[in-house]
């Protein structure tokens, strides 16, 4: 049993003797002492004055009656016992929260309350980010959490990236904690912003509240938990979990299909015109940037390109792909995922096939 139970419930218990215990005391102590009946009015003469005497100006007193059993002494001593039993009952009391407390701080071991509590938070966390897995990232990420290492029941590649890997695990992880922490940022921050992909590739959506998706902090750190620290068995009950849903009638879930791959020109109005204007006569968004309305006919624009447009036929692809490596300084980003952009090879040729038909 709990330990927390155990003195919680000694503690109360003790309490409440202490309680009956005073109540006792105090009730067997009123029927052993004999009442006091001061005599009042007519007794009071009696005792002092005989029949026929002319009472001129009694003085009255009381007179207490001499008790007949038991001895005030003998009364005197079971009760200076009984205080006694019950400062013993009061200190261990006392004894018993102080050892709660005491055990509360003690910051590892077996006898540690809160190495005990936390254990039981983690066990908890580990339970409720499965559950998270199993509702909402089991198409993606696979029953195993490989990703992209299982395969679907048409026998391709799951979109997701690998989870249930040793890169994330805390026993991995454990002895760095600077590795550690950062490992768990990641993973945290993936999780809340989601990760956009070029079609046709799947993008992760945004799960964090603060992103608009549907999981609160709490949550999500449920999940990094289950990640970092759930064990084979935890991921082998995710085919479980999956198949007791309401409504899912076998765990093989299939992705829905991603989204068709986009045109040259879907492409540059997507990640194009945040910088740039595509329309005549309209200046674009960032003043340095140039309208490519006219590229194809007009470009290249600045002296780098036209010196590389001379020797170099896939000029424009480079300039896309990479331009701060064609003209160090310039506030257009890297788009190519080799070098650390977001788009690929595929989409960026699409781009420049369309820029090259601008007339």
């Amino acid at each position: 049993m709990d330990i927390n139970i155990i003195l919680a419930t000694a503690s109360l218990l003790l309490f409440v003797a202490l309680l009956a215990y005073f109540g006792f005391v105090a009730y067997h102590q009123q029927q052993i002492e004999p009442d006091e009946k001061p005599a009042t009015g007519v007794e009071l003469l009696r005792q002092h004055y005989g029949p026929g005497d002319t009472v001129e100006q009694p003085t009255p007193y009381w007179v207490a009656p001499i008790p007949a059993a038991p001895d005030p002494l003998e009364i005197s001593g079971n009760l200076d016992r009984k205080i006694v039993a019950g400062g013993v009952m009061l200190f261990a009391l006392f004894g018993l929260v102080g050892g709660y407390l005491l055990l509360e701080i003690i910051p590892s071991g077996p006898l540690s309350l809160r190495a005990a509590a936390a254990d039981k938070q983690m066990e908890t966390s580990i339970q409720r980010g499965k559950n998270l897995f199993a509702n909402f990232c089991y198409p993606c990420h696979g029953k195993l959490g490989l990703g992209n290492g299982e395969n679907d029941v048409n026998g391709k590649p799951l979109p997701g990236k690998p989870l249930n890997v040793a890169a994330n695990k805390y026993d991995t992880l454990k002895e760095d904690p600077s590795a550690l922490k950062t490992r768990e940022d990641f993973l945290r921050l993936t999780i809340t912003r989601g990760k956009a992909n070029p079609a046709p590739s799947y993008s992760m959506p945004a799960w964090g509240a603060s992103e608009g998706g549907p999981f609160n902090p709490e949550q999500v750190d449920q999940l990094v938990t289950f990640v970092m620290r759930g064990t084979e068995q935890d991921w082998a009950d995710i085919v479980n979990i999956r198949t007791h849903l309401d409504g899912v009638d076998n765990a093989d879930v299939v992705p829905p299909p991603p989204p068709l791959k986009p045109t040259g020109a879907e492409a540059a109005q997507v990640y194009c015109t945040t910088c740039h204007s595509f329309d005549a006569g309209k200046p674009s968004t960032v003043p340095t940037a140039p309208n490519l309305g006219h590229y194809g006919t007009e470009g290249p624009i600045n002296d780098q390109n036209k010196a590389a447009k001379a020797s170099d036929a896939d000029w424009l692809f480079h300039w896309v792909s990479d331009a701060p490596k064609v003209k160090p300084g310039i506030i257009m980003p890297v788009w190519l995922d080799k070098d650390g952009g977001s788009l690929d090879e595929a989409t960026i040729r699409s781009i420049v096939e369309y820029l090259q038909s601008l007339k």
